[in-house]
């Protein structure tokens, strides 16, 4: 039985912990901070992480599927499950993540939730979970840093460790947990995401953020050197690009997806680990 353990709270953990806190807040590559982070938790006997972010969401209102990004040490194909089937939404402790901030051991109840009734698992969800081993573990909440995007994390334990083990854990060292994930969510959340077929190009980019400016069509032509009509053919492929109707909705999406007013965005190529959930 791989049993969830305290690391050593010598000065070597902490120097250890402070380096990967400061590599995680340097760094701009999203693959070494879910590397990091990854194995970071596994010292603590965590078998798989999960991460998810919804950048359109409203509170427990999710945004499209489409848009979600995900960064998980499960199975591709388990995820796709999960989503797809909504059976994450059958967890207590993921509905008390889109409210509220800290861990939560996934012994909570609804009471404790603070959900008014218990939320119904149908069985295909409980076989799905049975199957794939998510029986004990925690999951993280944190802050919003604005209206819109709520993001999940959960940490997951082999199957064959009891969920008293993991909260013993938690009793002592779910601050010291929820600060590593909270960073590394800060971190990741604030990467250019590009989900299949939703990726700017450099000019679609750069044509929307003059609007965001307040320059017209015909400002945007005489600045970038282009005619009129090629500023709204950029225009209405942005649109298209980003699945909506309006030049405003574009100019919002854009920005939830963090392809606006990027310091280094990456003009060719996707990025490694940004990988939506449905691939």
């Amino acid at each position: 039985m791989a049993v969830p353990t305290r690391p050593g709270s010598s000065q070597s953990f902490q120097a250890g912990t402070a380096r990967l806190l400061a590599r995680i807040l340097s760094c701009g590559d999203a693959e070494l901070i879910w590397r990091d982070i990854c194995d970071f938790f596994s010292c603590f006997g965590f078998e798989h992480v999960l991460y998810g972010y919804s950048p359109d969401s409203r509170g427990a209102i999710l945004g499209a599927p489409e848009d979600y990004l995900v960064h998980s040490t499960l199975p591709q194909s388990v995820v796709h499950e999960m989503v797809t089937e909504g059976y994450f939404r059958m967890s207590i402790t993921f509905n008390w993540a889109l409210r509220n901030v800290g861990v939560a051991s996934w012994a909570m109840s609804a009471k404790e939730a603070g959900i008014d009734e218990d939320i119904p698992v149908s069985a295909a969800a409980a076989d799905f979970f049975i199957r794939h081993g998510l029986m004990t573990g925690c999951t993280i909440g944190f802050m919003p840093e604005r209206t819109r995007g709520r993001a999940a994390m959960a940490l997951i334990a082999p199957a064959d460790v009891p969920q008293h083990h993991v909260d013993a854990i938690l009793a002592e060292m779910q601050d010291l947990i929820f600060a590593v994930a909270a960073v590394a969510h800060r971190c990741l959340s604030s990467l250019p995401y590009h989900a299949p077929g939703r990726r700017l190009t450099r000019r679609q980019r750069e044509v929307l953020e003059w609007v965001a400016e307040g320059k017209t069509s015909a400002d945007i032509a005489v600045i970038m050197g282009i005619t009129t009509p090629t500023v709204e053919k950029h225009l209405r492929l942005a649109r298209e690009t980003l699945g909506v109707e309006t030049t405003p909705h574009a100019l919002i999406k854009a920005t939830f997806l963090n392809q606006m007013f990027v310091t280094s965005p990456v003009e060719t190529g996707p990025r490694r680990t940004l990988v939506p959930w449905g691939m």
